[in-house]
């Protein structure tokens, strides 16, 4: 099955458009960034949050959680019949606070901060999520609709795979606020695809 999908194929048939292509290699450094530290980020409340314990984590990401809903109701609203130049600017706005809330957990050793860059977070997933995966939906491909989404997943459930056991790695040598540090350049890097894209 597997020789039969990609033996004498044309070359053009594994081309993407520079959207969709920007997309994937976007949401790989995206996700990548988050499973960084999201597998272990009890640990990180446990030890380095004064009166922090699982319960806390488990709160302060169900306040993430919340507060992407409501910003991507926000946002999703506010796009409809918006260009993709909009679409790009909400995308790297959203990402770029993400970046800020990463920088600022290497920082935070109280559960008020905790809860405040978790709801950066979810603010940057609400702003950034309707934008991106508008400009997605709007330039996939219709004959390669599937090839193209499973493209996506494949190529981002490796960098989370290789992120979850890297930042394990580098939590235990390093520390988590170097953790937090590289999850918010990674994050950033996630960025360049869409400004590449609009030069």
């Amino acid at each position: 099955m597997l020789r039969e999908q990609f033996l004498g194929r044309n070359p053009s048939h594994f081309t993407l458009n520079k959207v969709v292509e920007a997309f994937i290699i976007s949401e790989t450094f995206l996700w990548s960034a988050w499973n960084f530290v999201t597998p272990i980020f009890a640990i990180f409340v446990v030890n380095d949050i004064k009166g922090g314990n699982i319960q806390i984590a488990a709160s302060a990401f169900s306040v993430c959680l919340i507060s992407r809903v409501i910003f991507e109701i926000i946002t999703g609203r506010y796009l409809n019949n918006k260009t993709d130049k909009n679409r790009l600017h909400l995308t790297t706005l959203g990402m770029a606070i993400m970046s800020v809330a990463y920088i600022g957990f290497a920082f935070s050793h109280t559960i008020p901060l905790l809860f405040l860059f978790y709801v950066l977070i979810g603010i940057g997933f609400g702003v950034a999520s309707p934008a991106k995966y508008s400009l997605f939906t709007t330039h996939i491909d219709k004959e390669k609709s599937s090839t193209e989404w499973s493209l996506y997943d494949a190529i981002t459930l490796i960098g989370i795979a290789l992120a979850t056991a890297l930042g394990g790695f580098i939590a235990s040598f390093y520390g988590f606020p170097f953790l937090f540090i590289l999850s918010s350049i990674v994050n950033l890097l996630g960025i360049v695809p869409y400004l590449s894209y609009r030069r």
